[in-house]
């Protein structure tokens, strides 16, 4: 009888379920919102200035803690930015004086437990989280990195080269463009709020930098330390006194907040070019004088969601839906703790409605400030907000991070339960109130990040920005001398000599057969592929792969990489690479040296290897080139290059030369970068002047 009753209790289940749902969303009716609960916090301070925050939660046997230490990356030295999230990154993975990064990493995995350090704008983080029961070793792993850091130097160079990665690909994203060139715009470049990091940075960073950072910045005196899970408070404060009460105050005063010059901002129609792209994303801004504390905030939240906040917004509204200009349109306003906020409306779109999005945009946002919004607008704005900000309070860690952060930018205690009920009160007049105070359409700076050369006319005074990369400078540089020509030129009419003379004239392309061995953190792998080249610029690579054949072509235009998964074009900052390995490439160099354009400066003795080399520098400005070429001073054969890829200075040395139709060409090369080898390549088979057609390079199908 139990499965009839069971089926009858489902069927009943389900048709009453059916009675209660409505015919629409729109007839979907919920309950009030609950009011934001505060868990009861213990506070205490210890002697040497931290200030802890213990929440007891029960629920589930895990400990959490999240420190907050003044400083971060607004503390960087104007030619060192980058320095605080070095600093904070190495400080975990290189580990303590007494443990390993890696033998930390072993631990934390068998424990099982996380914890980690960061950096942001104005403040250094760390965060731990296990298991109850070790709560203690945890928290002795925070002081250990924290107090005393190893800060090894190969670490310190990984997170240099993963910055490095982010610098070569920051303008691959168009969004990222727009939101970093209006940050420019609207602070300055040189404001810590918009500065970036460049290769120039991190060639200026050492280890001394980095130990002194951590020296003036990671000290005791104003961290915040907020504590939450299934303890005692009793005795998790006995245990955090234990921990962190020996660690001695630094001296240091908290830094200031950032002061902003609001009449500084740059303002008018500002273009990022980006010619890959068939979509442009537009973004309208200014400052705003108004910290989340301000009696304004409330009603500007509001105004901003009526404005641009989700699907039944005017932006999405109108410049979607209605007028059909936008893939996405919103508009918000973020603001820091301690500094001015930025009003911002941003609009994806096709290129060619980039003029009309514009004028949309001024118009919706202008709308905001000409008559009051109506009802419904105002009821679903405060709903869609409240509803969304219940998520940042439905765990005790949420709730707990949001109260330390206020008490760490000093807000009042009851900040957090007395948002809520602020924004639930906000009424049209205070909405229409805001919108005159605050949106002022004389200070806008309009950024458009896209193919410019679709609409650029149409935008009359529009200014066009830099966005390229500056590439870093190869070290050991020589001071440039015209008397010291003579002397590099001689050098390389005996190197070029020394590789063929009137054969090597002759030379237009080489096909080649290799064995590539790639050098990575997890080992070494090796690859086997042939190349085409075309000493006019142009290559052709095929190599195999673990996952397949990968085909890569540059046509002198455009860079094609065809793999299992297709074929694509690489994003146009790759051109420069390309275009620069063409002009280094060994037979173009020694055909080049002495054509208009290119500079030849001797840099004197030095050791390749433990052999001494003649060096030679060779540049073309107008190209954006430079090489270090290495001779051997008795015979002028190259045996080495030195020059900067993906923002890293790498050198090559070169050996096995080999005579191939009267032309000398080494079959051998390994690269380094920061003294470790990276790729050796060893060629099995080369053939002089093969022919080049213009097929070889076509885009591979």
């Amino acid at each position: 009888m139990k499965p009839r009753l069971i089926s009858l209790t489902l069927a009943a289940a389900v048709a009453l379920s059916a009675q209660s749902i409505p015919a629409s969303y729109k007839d979907l009716k919920f309950g009030p919102l609950n009011p934001v609960k505060v868990p009861k916090i213990e506070r205490f301070t210890l002697p040497n200035g931290i200030r802890v925050l213990l929440v007891e939660d029960h629920e589930l046997p895990f400990f959490n803690a999240r420190a907050f230490i003044p400083g971060g990356e607004n503390q960087d030295p104007a030619d060192k930015v980058g320095l605080a999230a070095i600093t904070l990154g190495a400080m975990r993975t290189g580990g303590s004086t007494s443990k390993s990064g890696d033998d930390l990493d072993k631990e934390l995995d068998r424990l099982p437990a996380t914890v980690e350090t960061s950096s942001d704008d104005d403040a250094n983080a760390a965060v731990v989280s296990s298991l109850k029961e070790n709560s203690a070793r945890v928290l002795e792993i925070l002081s250990g990195l924290l107090r005393n850091p190893a800060f090894l130097q190969e670490k310190i160079d990984l997170e240099k080269t993963q910055i490095r990665a982010g610098i070569e690909r920051r303008n691959e994203d168009t969004m990222g463009i727009a939101y970093r060139e209006t940050a420019r715009l609207l602070f300055g470049k040189d404001s810590p709020k918009a500065r970036q990091v460049e290769y120039a940075h991190l060639d200026a960073i050492q280890r001394e930098d980095v130990l002194a950072y951590h020296k003036a910045n990671i000290q005791p005196d104003h961290m915040m330390l907020g504590v939450w899970g299934d303890f005692d408070s009793a005795s998790m404060r006995a245990l955090i006194t234990k921990t962190f009460g020996s660690w001695p105050r630094g001296g240091r005063p908290k830094p200031p907040a950032l002061k902003v010059d609001l009449a500084a901002q740059s303002k008018g129609v500002y273009l990022a070019n980006k010619d890959d792209v068939t979509q442009s994303w537009i973004q309208v801004s200014h400052l705003v004088d108004m910290l989340p504390s301000h009696p304004d905030y409330p009603a500007m939240t509001v105004a901003m969601n009526v404005l641009g906040g989700g699907f039944g917004s005017r932006m999405f509204n109108n410049l979607r839906t209605t007028e059909g200009l936008a893939y996405a349109a919103s508009a918000g306003f973020s603001t820091s703790y301690d500094a001015p906020g930025v009003f911002r409306a941003m609009v994806g779109t096709e290129n060619k409605n980039v003029p009309r999005a514009i004028e949309s945009m001024k118009r919706q946002i202008r709308s905001m400030r000409e008559a009051e919004i109506t009802t419904a607008e105002l009821e679903r704005a405060k709903d869609s907000y409240l509803k969304g900000d219940a998520f940042n309070y439905d765990s005790t860690g949420k709730i707990l991070t949001r109260q330390l952060v206020y008490e760490y930018y000093g807000y009042p205690a009851n900040f957090l339960e007395t948002l809520t009920p602020r924004i639930g009160q906000v009424t049209r007049a205070q909405v229409l109130a805001v919108s005159k105070k605050y949106i002022d359409e004389s200070r806008f700076a309009i950024l458009v990040a896209g193919k410019n050369g679709e609409y650029k006319d149409q935008l009359a005074g529009a200014t066009t920005l830099d966005i390229s990369i500056p590439q870093p400078k190869m070290a050991g540089m020589p001071a440039a001398g015209a008397q010291d020509a003579g002397k590099a030129r001689a050098l390389m009419a005996k190197a070029r000599q020394a590789h063929g003379g009137p054969a090597l004239s002759g030379v237009t392309n080489y096909f080649s057969r290799m064995e590539r061995v790639i050098v990575t953190p997890h080992g070494e792998f090796t690859t086997k592929g042939e190349g085409l080249v075309d000493l006019a610029g142009r290559s052709r690579v095929v190599a195999d792969s673990p996952a397949g054949q990968i085909v890569q072509v540059f046509d002198g235009k455009a860079v094609w990489l065809k793999s299992p998964q297709g074929v694509q074009q690489f994003p146009p900052q790759f051109l420069a690479e390309a275009r620069a390995s063409g002009l280094r490439e060994n037979l173009a160099l020694l055909q080049n040296w002495d054509k208009p354009g290119y500079q030849v400066q001797p840099m004197g003795l030095s050791k390749l290897e433990g052999k001494d080399v003649e060096g030679v520098l060779i540049s073309n400005e107008a190209a954006n080139f430079q090489v270090k070429l290495f001779l051997d001073p008795q015979t002028g054969l190259m045996v080495g290059r030195g020059f900067v890829t993906q923002g890293n200075e790498v050198v090559e040395s070169l050996s096995d030369v080999r005579d191939v139709g009267g032309v000398k060409v080494p079959f051998r090369s390994i690269r380094t970068a920061g003294g470790k080898k990276t790729q050796e390549i060893r060629i099995q088979e080369l053939k002089i002047n093969p022919g080049a057609p213009d097929s070889a390079f076509a885009k591979p199908e």
